[in-house]
């Protein structure tokens, strides 16, 4: 799978709620300024979000660098939660393992 079909899949599990798919080990810098740093981490702050009702959300790219052994994804996002719409920029940082890309960065920026 080339770095653009890894990260169209990345979104799709985002979109379904598919944790399995998100079982990488980045580093997580949420939009509240928390780190994460371990895979439980990150499975645990995507499952407890997955398990949430009622929200959307729209990621349209800004910017995608694609280099030999890296990805980047800059990503406009619109979420919306209980009539709520709240905007930030989603970047994915992707390294080239092999045959794979995993991703090795997501860090989500509010824009005020």
């Amino acid at each position: 799978m080339n770095f653009r079909e890894t990260l169209g899949r990345h979104l799709l599990a985002i979109a379904t709620r598919d944790l399995d798919t998100l079982a990488d080990n980045p580093i997580l810098i949420m939009a509240d300024g928390k780190l994460k740093r371990t895979k439980g981490d990150f499975m645990e702050a995507h499952r407890a979000w997955f398990a949430m009702q009622g929200w959307a959300l729209t990621a349209k790219p800004v910017e995608i660098y694609e280099g030999g052994s890296l990805g980047v994804a800059v990503l406009h996002l619109d979420y919306r939660e209980s009539g709520k719409s709240s905007q930030s920029f989603l970047t994915l940082v992707f390294e080239r393992q092999g045959d794979a890309w995993l991703m090795v960065q997501d860090q989500n920026t509010p824009i005020k």
